[in-house]
């Protein structure tokens, strides 16, 4: 987990003083597994293997691989443990398997399935990664192999996770709500970090009565929009995201949000990812009051 500095948080708009904001939170001193909200624990089960010639003992391999697969969905910022929880957990199930295809090549896949605990036999998440390799790889380079797989496993699980909350999630009485269009997010972000700071932003929104949506109606009444910029340096960079509400209709800028904060030298996934919620929030935050103060300026004009 990285832990980052306190950032600036401002909000501008015509005519009005700024409005400070904090971004990105301490790092918690506690479990951060237990600070998670609205994400359910993962309890990682044993995995099962159908491998042969993998020159390591059975029972050390599912060990391990149980390990290495809790550790994976972790630095995907998952709550997974190898245990099961005291409650509201979810059960991840796995199973490796290979398949010979030809005298010196063989296809290795990893299957997933998560379940409610109350239902095993019925996953919520199916997932399956598989890579052909050398058969003599196996035996000789099976765990670097294997970890490598469960990596990308972790990363498919992750998506589909936040896909799943998304889907199966309560859908709001959106008929009072401010409609938002979410008209871009910048070019450097990968298409795995837009989809979850967009599931965090559609969240921290709900909680205000603001509903972004990704398509243009006759609701939205403002489009959102996020650029980047990141300057290097030696041993840390600074990252600046500015958000830009503007007015649907006539294209007029409402305000800014600005929120910067100096940052380690690393892809900008591996920072706004962990940092996803804590962006939201402050968006969130700083959108509602741009709008207050549109609001009292209009009643001042009508005056």
């Amino acid at each position: 987990m990285i832990k980052l500095l306190p950032l600036l948080f401002i909000a501008l708009i015509t005519a009005c003083g700024p409005l400070p904001r904090p971004f990105m939170a301490q790092e918690p001193d506690s479990n951060p597994l237990l600070k998670l909200e609205n994400t359910r624990p993962l309890a990682v089960e044993p995995p099962i293997f159908a491998l042969q010639e993998t020159g390591i003992e059975l029972t050390d391999l599912t060990i391990w691989a149980q390990e290495n697969l809790s550790q994976a969905l972790r630095d995907q910022n998952l709550p997974a443990a190898n245990y099961a929880f005291a409650s509201n957990s979810l059960h991840l199930y796995s199973s490796f398997e290979a398949e010979t295809i030809s005298e010196d090549q063989v296809v290795i896949s990893l299957k997933i399935g998560v379940a409610e605990t109350s239902n095993p036999n019925q996953f919520l998440i199916e997932s399956e990664e598989r890579t052909t390799i050398p058969s003599i790889h196996l035996k000789k380079a099976s765990k670097s192999i294997l970890a490598e797989i469960i990596k990308r496993a972790s990363q498919n699980v992750s998506l589909k996770i936040s896909q799943l909350d998304q889907e199966t999630g309560p859908q709001p009485q959106i008929t009072d709500y401010v409609h938002i269009q979410l008209f871009s997010l910048s070019d450097r972000l990968d298409d795995r970090t837009k989809k979850i700071l967009e599931n965090e932003l559609r969240a921290s929104f709900q909680l205000r009565k603001l509903y972004l949506t990704r398509r243009a109606t006759e609701d939205s009444a403002y489009k959102l929009s996020l650029e980047i910029e990141l300057s290097k340096q030696a041993e840390q960079g600074i990252l600046s995201l500015l958000w830009i509400l503007e007015d649907s209709t006539s294209g007029e800028e409402i305000g800014q949000i600005s929120q910067t904060n100096p940052v380690p030298n690393i892809p900008l996934s591996r920072i706004l990812i962990p940092a996803s919620e804590a962006i939201s929030e402050g968006t969130s935050i700083g959108i509602k009051d741009l709008l207050k103060q549109k609001s009292l300026q209009n009643q001042t004009v009508l005056k």
